[in-house]
């Protein structure tokens, strides 16, 4: 499995700290992990390079815009090596040896959402042109539209009913279903469905794995116009 990119430590001090140690550990198990001699030994040409350059930059008693310079560039090179180094000697190791070196190693257990247990309030507004504009919110954020925060998708299913007719009874009876990533948005049904009612059930969802759903509301409708 690959190494995310996001190893490298930020701040300089913290940096310093870590290559000694990566460089520490190349040089006392290269030879069990496969590492050519000659590879490691660039690697610690590299490292007793930018150490005194590191030292030099960090004296604010005697260091100069030179010293930072320099520092600063020698860094950025060593960093780009140390990156080769990884994706060519690395990357294969077991987890806990890339722990030990301060790779970082993805997470293959997907996180646990927030269980959704309620369900979104929901209006709807005919516009004109067969449009409905669709608002929803969370129970607890009654004063405005909004997404639920355990949620990536409004999930809704729908049915267009002749005036008169009686909607489907279940979820599942719904001939039409469609998603919306927003809080406010216009769904559009077109002028020949003017005068027809729209009958919708509504819930929250995220399909991120492992996938959320939350309950359906009740059915909620609104003549189209």
């Amino acid at each position: 499995m690959a190494t995310p990119k996001r190893y490298i430590p930020v701040r300089d001090d913290d940096f310093f700290n870590w290559q000694g140690n990566f460089v520490n550990l190349v040089v006392i198990n290269a030879v069990a992990w496969g590492i050519p001699a000659p590879a490691v030994t660039a690697l610690s040409t590299r490292r007793a390079e930018y150490e005194p350059l590191y030292t030099a930059a960090q004296n604010k008693t005697t260091r100069n815009r030179t010293d930072v310079r320099n520092h600063r560039e020698k860094r950025a090179t060593y960093e780009k090596e140390i990156r080769a180094f990884v994706n060519k000697y690395c990357d294969t190791l077991p987890t806990n040896d890339k722990s030990n070196l301060g790779l970082t190693i993805p997470d293959i257990e997907p996180s646990p959402h927030q269980v959704i247990t309620d369900v979104p309030v929901v209006a709807l507004r005919a516009i004109g042109g067969g449009d409905i504009e669709v608002r929803v919110q969370t129970t607890k954020d009654a004063t405005r539209y909004s997404m639920h925060p355990a949620a990536n998708l409004i999930e809704f299913r729908y049915a267009i009913v002749e005036p008169g007719d009686i909607p489907p009874s279940d979820a599942e009876d719904y001939p039409k279903k469609d998603v919306s990533s927003r809080a406010k948005f216009i769904h559009k049904l077109g002028t020949k469905n003017t005068g027809k009612r729209f009958f919708a059930l509504f819930r929250w969802v995220n399909t991120a794995k492992p996938k959320q759903e939350g309950p359906w509301t009740e059915a909620i409708s609104v003549v189209i116009a």
